[in-house]
């Protein structure tokens, strides 16, 4: 069976939760990091621009996912869909191989989604962020699978295409919104407020865009490659 690859509805819950920062800080758990949750070989005072952040990105995704896929870890990789896939591609980002397993081992699909939120501490202490990102992980994990076979690649393809024809603006609402959201960065809430509408003008100017505050096409194409 092919491996797996993580999906739109992964990556963006991944950069919803990670953020980007493109200057050294210490996490919740004090280890030095950058970009989105990078942490090998970040040091006190390291910078580094936005196409490094999403090269960090891409390498220590590409790790996640093959501890996903390796039955040692997490031994019904076979049986997870996509959605599945996803979610745990973005537990093991956050918390690590080693809690991956200790997570699956001798669990079925059920099991996990429900052990899932009990892996919200850091250095001992419930934090809220992480009880936040466990539930949204457990959702993901639990959300049915619209098309059954359809690989990462082409969920991709196709939401690009639908996000593309769906314009949106002040009053809209709905998952065309909250994908918008995550991507500039605000609040994903699916409601497209004066909020959205104001981040939204100023990611469309930064981004040598109409800033109008109204997404079409090239604000989503724009958008969607930034992803």
């Amino acid at each position: 069976m092919a491996n797996k690859r993580i999906g739109q509805a992964g990556l963006a819950l991944i950069k919803q939760y990670e953020g980007c920062r493109l200057a050294a800080y210490r996490c919740a758990a004090g280890v030095w990091t950058i970009g989105y949750g990078h942490t090998a070989g970040v040091h006190s005072g390291m910078t580094i621009t936005q196409a490094r952040a999403d090269a960090y990105l891409q390498q220590d995704i590409a790790k996640f996912e093959g501890y996903v896929n390796n039955p040692a870890y997490v031994p019904i990789t076979e049986q997870l869909n996509q959605n599945q896939f996803d979610a745990l591609v973005s537990f093991a980002f956050n918390l690590g191989a080693g809690n991956l397993r200790k997570l699956c081992k001798g669990r079925t699909a059920a099991q996990i989604a429900l052990a899932m939120p009990s892996y919200n501490k850091a250095a001992g202490k419930v934090l809220a962020g992480l009880t936040r990102r466990r539930k949204a992980e457990q959702a993901l994990f639990n959300k049915a699978v619209s098309c059954t076979g359809t690989t990462a690649a082409t969920t991709t393809s196709t939401n690009t295409e639908d996000y593309n024809m769906k314009t949106i603006k002040k009053g809209s609402k709905g998952n065309a919104v909250k994908v918008w959201q995550i991507i500039i960065g605000v609040a994903a809430d699916g409601i497209f407020g004066s909020g959205t509408e104001s981040a939204t003008k100023t990611w469309q100017s930064k981004h040598g865009l109409a800033a109008d505050g109204i997404v079409g096409k090239m604000s989503w194409k724009a958008g969607l490659e930034a992803l």
